[in-house]
């Protein structure tokens, strides 16, 4: 991971996008000239920015909005010393000088313009300071950190100076192959959007676009990279082009269905984070397990567009941060499982005896592989039912009864989960019939017939259950208090 080095060797939006691939927790802290600033991040996402000049620096904002008089700016900025980055939204509400949705705008916009600024130091070092949680700050930045970057390059006279080298208008420009680069979700600008409309692999730099410093903004924030003049390229096998990316146009009109795609994303999403804990590499992508491998490839980019981690900060998906981080991460091992024919076998033989997954579509595991899958099936929803994840859970012990339904405690488990569904009442109750039939001379196995039968209201076979388990067990204490209570019941 980066740790720290100089501006000269590594320019700021490197920095900055290194830490986002790296999908860094931490503080960045850059010195240049006698001013610090600090960078705070949260798995990549770029949070706020702050400077140890900062009580000047929103002395002018607010000056120049004409939003706060002289004295009470003078009482807040000397409170606000006391605790620089945090202090000063504080200070500015608890000294009266401005309500307080004006003192966070005006925080969080000073926020910005620091990171703006920063991309103009040539000069400087800068160090990295991993931390366990993400750093607490006054307010946060409301964008994707690459659609931060992007507009802070686009205030910069030459962005080309944000690359590691001069801009070589005879380089063909590609797609990012770093999958968390090439899918971050951007707003751009229209001439933005026409040079990504062109990137093919074929044409050059000043082929593309006459204003090559559009293309230097978008190799500066990984979206695209540069592949020098005389070296080859390979050729894609999955879908290229602005339809098949992230990013949004500024001032577009948004697609048409658009609450409908993003219903659709949103289900896939979940439906996938809940069943992730046994799903396959073949299953996360949604593809046969003898997919050809151009179909692994498009399927591995379309999942890689959908579960983004960027997607996040978007209305339909605010909740789904960690789903999005935990698919990703997984979507990052697909890929280098089928990245060469001999890792893809190797995980293929891996799914033959594997203890952690339900069945394959079209194999047939020997009775004692079944078993094993259904005893680890059993001990993982168990967990799941106890952390009242039910669905997962249903699905996982649901296979484990048709591998091995000999078993009593997978019945049980399952008719209870059922039971959590005032709509699977009826379910829950032919599970167990199903059960009895199984395993006839259970006590608990009727007992929680029985259970399943009051759940469902179903008293007459609530009555017969009870009646088995006495006929099982002549002292049952349980069966016999129940039946007495429905016997009182009725005589009332």
């Amino acid at each position: 991971m980066l740790t720290g080095g100089s501006l000269e060797r590594t320019p700021f939006a490197e920095v900055v996008r290194n830490l986002y691939r790296e999908r860094v927790t931490g503080k960045l802290l850059v010195s240049s000239g006698g001013e610090e600033r600090t960078f705070s991040f949260d798995v990549g996402q770029i949070l706020f920015a702050s400077s140890n000049r900062e009580a000047q620096l929103v002395g002018d904002l607010l000056r120049t909005f004409d939003l706060a008089e002289e004295n009470l700016l003078l009482s807040a900025f000397e409170k606000a010393l006391n605790e620089p980055g945090r202090g000063l939204a504080k200070a500015l509400t608890e000294s009266g000088a401005v309500p307080n949705y004006v003192a966070e705008a005006a925080v969080r916009a000073l926020s910005e313009r620091i990171f703006f600024d920063t991309l103009r130091w040539t000069t400087g070092v800068f160090t990295v300071t991993p931390l366990e949680t993400a750093p607490d700050v006054p307010v946060k930045m409301e964008r994707p950190t690459g659609g931060i970057l992007l507009e802070a390059l686009r205030r910069l006279p030459a962005p080309a100076s944000q690359l590691n080298s001069p801009l070589d208008s005879g380089a063909r420009p590609v797609f990012s192959p770093d999958i968390l680069l090439r899918y971050q979700a951007i707003l751009v600008s229209a001439a933005e959007a026409e040079v990504l409309g062109k990137v093919d692999g074929e044409l050059t730099v000043a082929q593309i676009h006459i204003d090559q410093r559009i293309i230097a903004r978008l190799a500066a924030t990984g979206l695209v990279q540069l592949v020098a003049q005389g070296r080859p390229i390979e050729k894609s096998s999955v879908p290229e082009g602005l339809p098949f990316l992230n990013v949004e146009i500024a001032g577009a009109p948004p697609p048409a269905r658009l609450a409908e795609q993003n219903d659709l994303q949103r289900d896939l999403i979940w439906n996938t984070y809940r069943r992730l804990d046994w799903a396959t590499h073949y299953d996360l992508l949604g593809v046969e397990n003898d997919a050809p491998v151009e179909a692994i490839a498009k399927a591995l980019h379309e999942r890689a567009r959908l579960f983004h981690p960027d997607h996040h900060l978007k209305s339909h998906l605010l909740d789904a941060r960690d789903a999005l981080e935990t698919l990703f991460a997984r979507l990052r091992g697909v890929e280098r499982t089928f990245r060469t024919p001999e890792a893809r076998k190797a995980y293929d033989r891996t799914l033959e005896v594997s203890a952690d997954t339900i069945a394959l579509p079209g194999t047939a595991p020997a009775v004692e592989v079944q078993r094993e899958i259904a005893r680890k099936n059993f001990t993982r929803a168990k967990m799941l039912y106890d952390e009242e994840d039910f669905y997962p859970a249903f699905e996982m012990v649901r296979q484990a009864v048709e591998f091995d339904p000999d078993q009593k405690e997978y019945w049980v488990l399952l008719s209870r989960i059922q039971r959590k569904n005032p709509k699977w009442a009826k379910h829950a109750t032919e599970t167990m019939r199903r059960a009895v039939k199984s395993i006839p001379d259970n006590v608990e196995m009727w007992w929680e017939l029985s259970e399943a039968c009051q759940n469902e209201r179903n008293e007459p076979e609530r009555v017969r259950a009870l009646k088995e388990i006495l006929r099982l067990d002549p002292a049952n204490r349980r069966a016999q208090a129940a039946l007495a209570e429905i016997s009182s019941k009725a005589n009332r």
